[in-house]
């Protein structure tokens, strides 16, 4: 075979193994995403009743769900929450809470995130301070995954929100949050007074010196939402409503401290 035969089988055979490691990654990728977007279906814990309830218009607010999950309070206001949903939890979950803390005159939208992942799309943050230009002060919460995703959005974001709030739950040590200027809040469950959250008091070190806490005795992690138990839970020893009504609470004395 000539020379310039042999380079053109040689390209041809380079040709071939490429071809075939593309397939093969792309399966990779596909049969992922495919694995992915099942175990999040299979695994994602749904809103029930209470929240679903509290999905629904009153009038002192309106509730919209498309692109987000939007309490809009029918007085106008320039402040606005944005809400971070736990891992593997329909967004809708966390509807009482946030219904209730509309109420009292706080624009809230919840953040649906990819396969339920917060993590996923810490910067979901962007695009809504983007789409309502109007609300002046921005608050960011997130439950448990979603608090640690928020913590992530604040610390490479940090002049683009007013303060931070974490529902049981604290900040990943990539997002130290202790050298930052920015008011925090953080609600937690307790059982006789100790932290339910496993290393929760060993992470006190990742807020700011002036960070607020507020404890909640008999709190469990699951009825920050509604969404039934969640394995490896504490059981409560409040009930529902008194939970979410006392993290409104918290979040609202948060919130118009701040003004």
């Amino acid at each position: 075979m000539s020379a310039p035969g042999r380079v053109r089988g040689a390209f041809m055979k380079i040709k071939k193994v490429l071809k075939i490691i593309i397939f093969i990654l792309a399966s990779i990728f596909v049969l992922g995403y495919l694995g992915l977007l099942l175990w999040s279906k299979t695994g994602t814990y749904s809103a029930k009743t209470v929240a679903i309830s509290a999905l629904k218009s009153t009038d002192r607010v309106a509730v919209t769900e498309d692109k987000y999950i939007v309490f809009d309070p029918y007085e106008d206001t320039n402040i606005g929450l944005i809400f971070y949903p736990g891992g593997l939890v329909e967004p809708a979950a966390y509807a009482p809470v946030l219904h209730m803390i509309a109420e009292k005159g706080v624009f809230v939208v919840v953040t649906p995130m990819p396969f339920n992942l917060a993590i996923l799309n810490t910067g979901a943050a962007n695009s809504v301070i983007k789409e309502y230009p109007n609300i002046s002060r921005w608050f960011l919460a997130g439950h448990s995954l979603g608090g640690a995703a928020a913590a992530i959005f604040a610390e490479n974001n940090p002049a683009k929100i007013d303060a931070i709030a974490f529902w049981d739950s604290y900040p990943p040590n990539s997002a130290n949050l202790s050298d930052n200027n920015i008011p925090v809040l953080s609600i937690f469950g307790t059982t006789n007074d100790f932290p339910n959250t496993e290393n929760f008091n060993d992470t006190r070190y990742l807020l700011p010196k002036n960070a607020v806490f507020g404890a909640i005795e008999g709190a469990s992690h699951a009825q920050f939402g509604d969404y039934g138990p969640q394995k490896g839970d504490v059981v409560a020893s409040i009930s529902l409503t008194e939970q979410h009504e006392k993290v409104a609470k918290l979040m609202l004395d948060f919130i118009f401290s701040e003004q």
